[in-house]
């Protein structure tokens, strides 16, 4: 069982190493929050810290099973060197996501990263790519580049497993 569970890690890391690009000049993309406030992704992105970039619908079976996972590693990580970055969008009609319905579900799952709205062209417009389902998360290296990305549900630990191996990478070729 632990040889099967070891090899799916595996599987999810290899798939999360396969989108990589060059996230150096980020799109300047305001989107509304649910606190109310315009939210530049690019003041995210790209200083000093990891960005989990999550997007998710409040009715999408698979988003809400990761959603504690995403909240564990935000709440572990947000006062050290990463962040959680929620983007709702309205499921499965990839719409413009309901704002009420999102706070709703926030409070309910109390999520305390910054949850932004907006619809599935998101990701073609940060240069991205097309969005290809719910929930699609990208990893961003400290450095704004985008060095994963997951097509389904996360966990908690896939990210940390994810994050230390690329660090443990860096770091040998900086000793190398």
């Amino acid at each position: 069982m632990m040889q099967a569970i070891r090899r799916f890690n595996l599987i999810i890391l290899c798939l999360l190493t396969q989108f990589a690009a060059n996230a150096g000049n980020f799109p300047d993309i305001s989107l509304e929050g649910i606190d109310d406030n315009k939210h530049k992704i690019s003041e995210y992105i790209g200083h000093g810290q990891w960005v989990v970039l999550n997007i998710w619908g409040t009715r999408c079976p698979p988003c809400l099973d990761e959603i504690p996972e995403l909240v564990n590693f935000h709440d572990e990580y947000k006062s050290k060197d990463g962040i959680i970055l929620g983007i709702a969008i309205d499921f499965p009609s990839y719409s413009y996501a309901k704002k009420d319905e999102v706070i709703a579900f926030s409070n309910d799952y109390l999520i305390d990263f910054p949850i932004l709205l907006s619809d599935a062209t998101i990701t073609e417009k940060l240069g991205l790519g097309r969005l290809e389902g719910l929930p699609t998360t990208f990893i961003f290296d400290p450095k704004g580049k985008v060095v994963g990305t997951q097509v389904g549900g996360i966990t908690k630990k896939i990210l940390e497993d994810f994050i230390n191996k690329l660090k443990q990478q860096k770091q040998y070729a900086n000793n190398h």
